[in-house]
């Protein structure tokens, strides 16, 4: 229309100046050369980074990208080494011999008190808070009385260092000859070593008749401590060890758009973190610690160095963490491993003969490895796509004479770039090339510092004249496919120089028809 405006502008004016009889004027033709928008975008470091990776892709205060993964292994137990076994303590009072009077009361108690031995080796127990468990008794003469059963007797039993984990009263039951048993779950034993007492009392009731007692007669007792498991234990454990199971963890997590790249990370960081639950000193012993992908293993390094001494609780309730960190990460991640696996032995109190430990039930080692890749390093061979929108609507390809497409580029990114443009329908089918196959657009790197960062954006454009069959396929075409091969920034000698990342680094483009139109009016 602004054209058409021009046009009529000048014809008013000629035909102030001309007589009509001179000129006859039914048409004019224009052929203004324009520039039209075609399609605009920008590349990211998150376009270089998978679905799948980008999930794990953060950024420090400094806008540094880096990739985070952390996975919690399979926890670890020591627990295996502490069993209690099942025991059986016997107790012996003599019985009077003969004919025994009747009595109208019962006789005076006679007592004794016993030392119970847990009958642990290595350990050397103070305490323990039992879950389950069954105190089994048996109670019996060594020889008829006669009458039989005519000499009634009482037994109470008193666990004075078995006391109930609430009210601290201590276990405690009255039995006659026979046999029982009582849960100990939710009673505490308290020991010296192991070592803990009790108290039995055996009383003859009183009776109407005579009774008859062979001599030698004893009133046996069994008790049976069996079944227990504990909720915690305290006391020394002893110097004990044992070996972990094997584990094997999948490393794959950031394998995807770089995994066909040659990439090298200059500050990785790979770490296992301990948190230990046991109150105890451990020595964890890393038999075999190695990185593998299908036909090649990596050795890996780590500080401190094996075996690594773990820090432990010294209360119920918390834990300890150690941190162990992988020395040789840039190496092992530049090794692109698909797994990681360790075999380990831990040992407890080593060189030890008496300490305070505890351990609870619930107790593990828990131990997390952790990855953190800043994005700063090098890379070639970095490939990435990305799709524009091509908007043409302004023009009508019949007014167009000639053509060429021109291509404009701001790069922050600090890689170098071999581009090539494909035509793709509404569908997303490629119709064909902008550039032939032998040719691409070349995007340089911008500078950097010494210290990686962004210096000066490079800055780049490139004009190609449009044949009629290229500019048909434009027409013809819905979106503009980009396709990049990517290399980190290179020194004056070529090499390749360690480079920064950074959330705001972009590689803006925008491509525009430079067109000269035949406009009649």
């Amino acid at each position: 229309m602004l054209f058409r405006a021009f046009v009529l502008v000048g014809i008013l004016t000629l035909t102030s100046c001309l007589d009509n009889k001179d000129y006859t004027l039914d048409t004019l033709t224009l052929t203004p050369s324009v520039a039209l928008p075609v399609a605009f975008g920008d590349i990211s470091l998150q376009d270089l980074i998978s679905n799948k990776d980008s999930t794990y892709l953060r950024a420090y205060s400094d806008g540094l990208l880096y990739l985070y993964y952390s996975q919690k292994l399979a926890s670890q137990d020591i627990r295996s080494l502490f069993t209690l076994p099942n025991n059986s303590y016997p107790i012996s009072f003599s019985i009077p011999a003969g004919t025994l009077p009747a009595q109208s009361s019962d006789s005076p108690p006679v007592v004794i008190t016993q030392t119970l031995d847990l009958n642990l080796s290595p350990e050397q127990l103070s305490e323990i808070l039992l879950k389950s468990g069954t105190l089994n008794y048996t109670m019996a003469l060594s020889a008829a009385t006669n009458p039989a059963n005519g000499l009634p007797i009482d037994i109470i039993v008193t666990l004075t260092d078995v006391v109930d984990k609430t009210t601290g009263a201590p276990l405690n039951f009255t039995s006659s000859l026979g046999t029982g048993s009582k849960s100990l779950q939710n009673y505490i034993i308290k020991m010296n070593k192991n070592k803990f007492n009790i108290q039995v009392s055996m009383i003859l009731k009183k009776r109407t008749s005579t009774v008859f007692v062979q001599s030698n007669t004893k009133l046996n007792i069994q008790l049976g401590f069996n079944n227990l498991d504990f909720t915690y234990i305290k006391g020394f454990l002893g110097d004990q060890t044992t070996s972990l199971p094997t584990q094997s963890v999948d490393l794959t997590v950031f394998s995807s758009s770089l995994k066909k790249a040659k990439v090298s990370f200059a500050q990785p960081i790979i770490k296992m973190d301990v948190r230990n639950d046991y109150g105890v000193p451990c020595e964890v012993t890393f038999n075999k610690l190695e990185a593998s992908k299908t036909g090649a293993v990596i050795p890996i390094t780590i500080s401190p160095a094996s075996p690594v001494a773990l820090n432990f609780p010294t209360a119920f309730g918390t834990s300890a963490t150690t941190s162990v960190s992988v020395t040789n990460a840039a190496a092992v991640l530049d090794f692109a491993p698909t797994k990681l696996t360790y075999a380990a032995s831990a040992r407890i109190n080593k060189g030890l003969s008496s300490g305070v430990d505890f351990l609870a039930d619930t107790s593990k080692l828990n131990v997390t490895l952790s990855t953190e890749v800043p994005l700063y390093g090098q890379a070639s061979g970095v490939s990435v796509v990305d799709t524009m929108k091509i908007d043409l609507s302004s023009v009508k390809q019949s007014t167009v004479i000639s053509s060429s497409l021109q291509i404009k580029t701001v790069n922050q990114l600090p890689l170098d770039a071999n581009i090539q443009f494909y035509f793709m329908d509404k569908n997303y089918a490629i119709i064909d090339s902008l550039f032939t196959s032998n040719q691409t657009y070349i995007v340089k790197a911008s500078t950097v510092t010494a210290a990686g960062d962004l210096q000066t954006a490079s800055t780049g454009e490139v004009k190609l004249d449009m044949t009629s069959e290229k500019l048909n396929k434009l027409f013809s075409s819905s979106y503009l496919l980009v396709r990049s091969k990517l290399n980190t920034s290179k020194n004056s000698s070529g090499a390749l120089v360690n480079v920064k990342f950074k959330s705001s680094y972009k590689l803006k483009m925008n491509v525009g028809l430079l067109a000269k139109l035949s406009i009649k009016s």
